[in-house]
């Protein structure tokens, strides 16, 4: 089965989050550690009433878990949400040097490297200033 075959059989989940603000909110801040509802709401800048039902989704949906009034991520969301995290930091890379991405042949990149792209997210493009790269400074 291929990407696509994949997507399609799974489309209303991966919508379902990618589509909602605070689906993909809630699953991103569980993944940096577990979280009380009123920092959730701090966090997300929603009310209870709002947040409350999407817990209850991704409970249901078993990503999350509540233990005394503190949520956190399933062994399945933490997966979940890191993978969010990754697809996010790479969507960043790409737009943040967007005119490298366009200018340069990147068909030789190896396919696992390019899966990892995200990980040049704080990384700078040095450009040539005119200066000899051989002088010593």
């Amino acid at each position: 089965m291929n990407h696509f075959e994949i997507y399609k059989k799974m489309d209303d989940d991966v919508q379902a989050i990618y589509r909602s603000r605070l689906l993909t909110e809630i699953l991103l801040s569980l993944n940096e550690g577990s979280k009380k509802l009123p920092q959730l709401r701090e966090i997300t800048g929603s009310t209870s009433q709002a947040l409350i039902p999407k817990l209850r989704k991704l409970e249901a949906d078993h990503l999350i878990e509540t233990k005394e009034h503190e949520y956190f991520l399933t062994s399945a969301g933490k997966i979940v949400a890191s993978g969010i995290a990754d697809s996010f930091v790479t969507f960043w890379t790409i737009n943040k040097f967007k005119h490298f991405w366009l200018r340069h042949y990147l068909e030789e990149i190896p396919i696992p490297l390019l899966k990892e792209i995200g990980c040049l997210y704080e990384s700078e493009i040095l450009k040539n200033r005119g200066m000899e790269i051989l002088n010593i400074y």
